[in-house]
């Protein structure tokens, strides 16, 4: 080949956009998953767009108003106050990257508060509303039996959505209900199903004439009611939204059943190193935030201790 015929392509990045891209580099050479990496992409990028529009062209002239500027202007978008925070935590790490890479001193976002978080406490599950679910799937059908499954894996694991789909035939020991998982940050932990869930799995399994091991153990079906291939995470949301409208539960998804999980066995004796790691949490710190008391036990805990009824308690 000629050397007129050689074309050189030349990318033509700001400084900002290269600080980004040096960035997720890093994070993908550091093996993020996916999502991680999807996320930086989307919080760290709008930004970087932003700034871009203010005339800002260099890391060296991003202030800590600059940012503020930023999340003020999500909030009047009328944005989440989950969202605000992703986007703050995606900025901070692209900020803090820069400084151990040299390009900055120091990271604007050390002046910044990050976006408050609203204080909301979702519901788990009550057994009736798990029984009516349950009751809603008819287990003469391969779609009524999976459903059935989900709902007492989901229930018996406290498996994330991701985690849960992910599973394969062979995952769980039939015999001993352990399984080894892959979550977040890749990382394994090892969980257990329960005897009344791994019997509805084997049943689950007999409508479809017991895949080979290492097929999807979840399985999706089109509006016949035909095996249509693996059960992704949308179709998992979208069988449990369906599972309780048809009981009349609501609010009804799949991470509900994982804080019902936290808090069943809480309430029944488990202790918290043992509920952190089958959860699959860091620190007890993230699994504070499933167990945060509900309705009935704030009523339980203080008609046991209230001082008043304690004080004037006939003698």
């Amino acid at each position: 080949m000629s050397a007129d015929n050689l074309t050189l392509h030349v990318l033509k990045f700001s400084p900002l956009d290269a600080a980004l891209q040096g960035f997720l580099l890093d994070r993908q050479a550091a093996r993020c998953a996916h999502k991680t990496l999807t996320h930086y992409k989307y919080t760290a990028g709008g930004f970087v767009a932003w700034l871009k529009e203010q005339g800002i062209r260099d890391v060296a002239h991003i202030k800590a108003g600059h940012v503020r500027a930023y999340l003020v202007g999500l909030q009047k978008r009328g944005v989440k106050d989950t969202t605000q925070h992703a986007h703050a935590r995606g900025i901070k790490a692209w900020l803090n990257w820069l400084v151990r890479e040299g390009d900055l001193s120091e990271s604007p976002m050390r002046r910044v508060a990050m976006p408050r978080l609203e204080q909301r406490v979702p519901p788990p599950f009550t057994p009736e509303e798990v029984h009516r679910l349950l009751a809603a799937c008819n287990r003469q059908t391969a779609t009524g039996a999976r459903n059935y499954a989900l709902i007492l894996v989901l229930l018996d694991t406290g498996l994330r959505a991701a985690e849960c789909v992910a599973l394969r035939v062979g995952d769980v020991d039939m015999r001993t209900g352990l399984a080894v998982v892959l979550g977040k940050g890749r990382k394994q932990r090892q969980v257990r199903v329960g005897n009344k869930a791994r019997a509805a799995v084997l049943r689950m399994l007999a409508h479809r004439g017991e895949p080979s091991p290492g097929a999807p153990l979840w399985a999706a079906y089109d509006l016949q009611g035909c095996e249509c291939g693996a059960l992704s995470i949308h179709g998992l949301q979208t069988a449990v939204v369906r599972l309780g409208r048809a009981a009349g539960v609501k609010p009804c998804g799949p991470h509900r059943f994982r804080r019902t999980f936290a808090l069943w066995c809480l309430r029944d004796g488990m202790d918290l190193h043992s509920l952190r790691l089958l959860m699959g949490h860091s620190s007890l710190a993230v699994l504070q935030r499933y167990l945060a008391l509900a309705g009935e036990d704030v009523e339980r805990a203080h008609a046991a201790h209230s001082p008043a009824d304690r004080m004037l308690r006939p003698q």
